[in-house]
């Protein structure tokens, strides 16, 4: 999830970072296996393609912030739709899709969550943020604020990402300080 709210920093240093971590763990305790790399905010967007080289997506981590989104939002239909579409342009009849983010909107979310699951796909979620949340910091402009000028603070929707995963068939598991999450 490269959405606004990715840059909270209820988590230290900040979601969108602890999240980079949490895929370069992933990334090192797998040891067969292809994998993917789709970013979303407004829109999806694939980042690497099925591999099997780690080296590759690790490569990207860095360059992915909240900023290069062309579109903001957070269409987690979007980003299931576009692993679904890797998944099946692969070839492969069952796989796993891992969504990072701190909450999903709405009805669609869990429609695409139960699209992956018919197709063969499993989802699981790791959660990251917290229930307090925290206020997403803009550069030069204070804290980001909704359309009547009150600061935005996001916060973990564990509740809705435990629906999607029960309509994913996958687990869900909330980010934490140490490797538990990861194992």
């Amino acid at each position: 999830n490269l959405s606004l709210s990715m840059d909270a920093a209820d988590i230290k240093p900040s979601r969108l970072e602890r999240a980079r971590y949490k895929i370069t763990d992933l990334l090192q305790a797998r040891k067969d296996g292809q994998t993917a790399l789709v970013v979303y905010a407004g829109d999806a967007f694939t980042v690497t393609p099925l591999t099997d080289d780690a080296e590759t997506i690790r490569a990207q981590l860095g360059a992915l912030n909240t900023d290069i989104m062309p579109v903001q939002g957070s269409r987690t239909e979007r980003a299931l739709a576009q692993s679904a579409k890797l998944l099946s342009q692969a070839g492969l009849r069952d796989g796993h899709v891992l969504l990072i983010s701190d909450g999903a909107n709405g009805n669609e979310a869990l429609q695409a969550a139960k699209r992956l699951y018919d197709q063969g796909y499993s989802l699981s979620v790791l959660g990251v943020g917290t229930a307090q949340g925290a206020p997403v910091s803009v550069a030069g402009s204070g804290f980001l604020k909704d359309d009547s000028g009150a600061i935005v603070v996001p916060k973990l929707d564990s509740a809705f990402l435990q629906a999607l995963v029960m309509a994913g068939g996958g687990r869900y598991q909330p980010v934490t300080n140490d490797n538990s999450d990861v194992q």
